[in-house]
């Protein structure tokens, strides 16, 4: 797992694909001084503050000249943040990031933790990744925990742009893992295919060892105190098909809906079925296709 504080499990997402790392306190505005500075006009000298307090983190405007918006609504008062909400101070946009537990959609939310009503949940059908590091606690333990976490997150602004470049909107960090998402009414099967590609080119040199499990399914669309959640069976498919890849010995691997909807059927080698906790039915895993790794 990341460290257990908070500061190293924040960050954001910056306009030029960097990924800042928040540790409790973070000015951001257009003088040198700043935690965080831009060379932007339309920023103030000292423009917003980001504080972790308590656990929560919070973004307050400091009388700034053009502004703080959140989610495109302007911060007139200290407001918390979420995991994915996006943040405008001028003409700078990033995004709001923090590390999540998941939990399934057969499990009781965290206490505190306050879902949307069943009317707000919007149903679609998506490609589902989960991107999971490999004996991150062991090398936690043999490198300590700061130079694991510096690794971890050097290892996290490398996959980004493989998925989102291809179309994929990540929908959380949890644990040692990236889930991400693609739509099937906006995103072309083609796009998939690109971003598992380019994963897995990249596999030879990232430096952490990883899993990678893709499914495809209807998945359910919501936003709790956390931010925005995806849940359904197609999701606790996603997360508990790691552990049977761990036991094929998989590094990659896709369900058999997977395979279909991208095209793949007659290029994949089976791993075979597999049944999957808390599930009646059994389920058929795949490689993926030998040509790509010769590619």
């Amino acid at each position: 797992m990341f460290s257990s504080s908070d500061s190293a499990e924040s960050w954001l997402e910056l306009p030029d694909g960097r990924m800042f790392w928040l540790k409790g306190r973070c000015t951001i505005g257009r003088q040198p001084d700043n935690d965080l500075a831009f060379d932007v006009p339309a920023l103030s000298r000292q423009h917003a503050l980001i504080a972790i307090d308590g656990g929560r983190c919070v973004l307050t405007d400091l009388h700034s000249r053009n502004g703080t918006y959140l989610n495109n609504t302007a911060v007139n008062r200290p407001a918390q943040l979420r995991d994915g909400d996006e943040i405008r101070l001028g003409t700078v946009t990033m995004r709001f990031r923090r590390k999540r537990r998941w939990f399934s959609s057969d499990e009781a939310a965290p206490a505190g933790v306050v879902t949307q009503t069943i009317d707000q949940i919007l149903e679609r059908e998506c490609w589902l990744l989960l991107v999971d590091v490999v004996g991150y606690a062991a090398r936690s333990e043999k490198l300590g925990s700061e130079a694991a976490l510096r690794q971890m997150q050097g290892w996290l602004t490398a996959l980004r742009p493989f998925i989102e470049k291809n179309g994929g909107q990540i929908n959380g960090y949890v644990g040692d893992a990236v889930l991400a998402y693609w739509p099937t009414e906006t995103v072309k099967p083609a796009q998939v295919v690109a971003a598992l590609k380019a994963i897995e080119a990249w596999r030879p040199a990232s430096v952490l060892p990883f899993r990678l499990v893709a499914h495809h399914g209807t998945v359910l669309f919501s936003r709790s105190d956390l931010g925005q959640e995806i849940t359904g069976r197609a999701v606790n498919v996603v997360f508990r098909s790691e552990k049977i890849a761990k036991g094929f010995g998989a590094q990659a691997m896709i369900s058999e809906d997977a395979m279909k909807t991208l095209g793949l059927a007659g290029q994949c080698e089976s791993y075979g079925r597999s049944s999957i906790d808390g599930m009646s039915d059994y389920f058929v895993f795949y490689a993926l296709p030998e040509s790509w790794a010769q590619a």
